[in-house]
Order: structure tokens, then sequence, then C-alpha cells
């Protein structure tokens, strides 16, 4: 028995999809009914192969109820926000959130646990433009986000598993795209470009398909590789590249103003300030632009070694795949 923790979530959703295609039992942890499958994966299957159950990386109870029979667990639950008011929630659902699932799967005597990370808890190169791997050392420094701190320090809390008895399987994707939702998360790029996005920014990063993430996570744990991290990245691409090539899926004009760094300084303040005012999240922050005006380059090819069977989606097809699904839910 699989128990995926976010299984409403874009990760999550993917991952029981691909579970269940499999032939597994998945028990699937959600905190809100009403969000089961609204990524659009699930559709398909036979309801009677996922067993929803009721839990939340706050309550160390219902963790325990849910992890009843659950031999391995696939934990995609995360809280994303770069907004600083969000520095709380982001550490009290990663970090701490995490803490209480692995010391109920020491409790419980679940026998290995599957963790999403990310690119965020990834130290930085070596040498400047240098490529992000496996081997990149954490330094603490202003640069880190609120999310990459607490991605780093959930993390931590999953080695720290390790060391007490559990198997360990952590991958480290980059920013993650496919078909799914676009109202939230890296996907709402889509939906931005849909729209008319105007700005793009002199900044890269990598990126990499939502399937392969899930499809990766369920690969490891069938051949039985357990204790490392994996970066799972497809691409490397500047945000102008990757705006255009959205903008063509869209078919719609790519964003073509570079603003100077100096508005977008002032930009993201003053979002700050509107955001405050109508009690919305704030898309441009301070973080945000720090990371939208830096070049990163990250590996992702140690998995394609370790699992000959495995390779990345062409880059295409994830655009596409995302591009159709923002057209479908922007239509209905």
């Amino acid at each position: 028995m699989i128990l995926v923790t976010g299984a409403t979530g874009f990760v999550g959703e993917h991952t029981v999809r691909q579970l269940v295609l499999r032939g597994y039992p998945v028990k699937a942890m959600y905190r809100h009914a009403q969000l089961q499958g609204t990524h659009g994966q699930l559709s398909d299957l036979p309801a009677a192969q996922i067993t929803w159950v009721k839990g939340d990386l706050m309550d160390i109870w219902s963790l325990e109820d849910a992890l009843q029979g659950v031999e391995t667990v696939f934990h995609t639950a995360a809280f994303i926000s770069y907004d600083p008011r969000d520095r709380d929630q982001l550490f009290e659902t990663n970090i701490h959130g995490t803490a209480r699932l692995v010391n109920a799967c020491l409790q419980m005597g679940v026998k290995r646990l599957v963790y999403v990370s990310s690119i965020a808890a990834l130290g930085e190169a070596a040498e400047p433009n240098a490529v992000i791997d496996e081997t990149a050392s954490w330094k603490t420094d202003q640069r880190h986000s609120n999310y990459a701190i607490s991605k780093f320090k959930a993390e931590n809390e999953v080695w720290r598993g390790m060391e007490e008895g559990l198997e360990v399987i952590v991958v480290n994707p980059s920013v993650i795209l496919g078909p799914g939702k676009v109202a939230s998360g890296s996907n709402q790029l889509f939906r931005k470009i849909a729209e008319g996005m105007l700005f793009y920014s002199p900044g890269g990063t990598g990126f990499v398909d939502v399937r392969d993430v899930a499809g990766a996570m369920i690969a490891l744990h069938e051949a039985q590789i357990v204790n490392r991290r994996w970066v799972l990245n497809a691409v490397n691409l500047p945000y102008q590249m990757l705006f255009g090539q959205m903008a063509e899926a869209l078919q719609v004009s790519a964003p073509r103003i570079l603003p100077p760094r100096f508005l977008a300084e002032v930009g993201w303040r003053l979002n700050a300030w509107w955001s405050r005012f109508a009690g919305k999240p704030a898309f441009i922050t301070k973080e945000t632009v720090q990371s939208a005006y830096r070049k990163r380059m990250f590996g992702g090819t140690a998995i394609l070694e370790a699992l000959p069977h495995f390779s990345y989606t062409p880059w295409n097809d994830t655009i596409k795949a995302g591009a159709q699904a923002c057209q479908s839910e922007l239509k209905s």
C-alpha cells in the first residue's frame, strides 16, 4: 500500500495517476474534498482503485490514521509562496509538517519515504555559470528565499529519518510545468502569457515536466535505489525563450518588453502595497524579482545514467500539454 500526501496538488495528482496505472493500491491524502481531481488526471481512472483519506500534516493523529497498513509514502504535499508574509506558513507546513510525517512513518513502521524536494534546496554552483547538480552544497546567505530555506530544512528532516531507519528517496525537481490547472503555482505562467503578459526578464533557470517528476519517483522506487537525492531537470532556458515557446503554443503575442532592474524593484514594492490593500497574494515580490534577474543552470543527467529506461518528455510536448490545459481551463 502506498500513501500519497498532497494528492490534490499538481505533482500529487500526477503521482496518484501513474501509481494507479502501474497497478499499485493507493491511499490519496487530502485536506479539502472539493480539490480532488482538479488537475484533470483522475477522471478516466476507476474510482475504486483510489482510497481517499483525510489528513493534515499539522495533525499527527490524522497522519498515523492515514499510515495504517502503508509500506511506502510519496510525500508531495508542500506550501509554495514567495510572499514574505507567508514565512510562518512555509516553515510550519514544509519543515514542521515534514518532521511530523517522518516521525509518524517511524512510529507506524513505514519502510520507505519518497520526498519531493526542490532545486531551491540545493546550494549554489562552485563557480559562476557552472551547472548545479546533486553535489552542490548549501550555504546560508541572503539570496535564499523563505521557500528555499523551508525546503532545505524539510529535506534535512527526511535525511534525519534515514538516520533513524527509514529508506528515503529524494528528488529535487526544477520549475515544474505541464498538464494541470493554471490558477496557481509555476503553471500559472501559461495563464499569464495567455492573458497578454508584456514583460520578460533576463534571467533563466531549469524546467521539468510534471509527468517526469512522478515517473522518476516511481522508477527510483521500483529500482530500489534508496538513500540518495536526484536532480530532475529536462532543460535550462532563458525566461524570454520559455515565454516565447508558451506564447507560440497558446497562439498569442510573446512578452516583448525587458524592464530595467530599477523598474522591477519599484514594481514589486507597488505590488506588495496593492496586494495588502486588495487582500490578494502578491504575484511579484522581492524574491521573484531576484530570481527573474538570475541565470542558473541545473544538471539532471545522473538519473538517466542510473535508470536506462527513464527519459525526459520532449520539451515541446510539455509546452503543448500545458498550453492545451490552459486554454481548456480559460474556456470553462
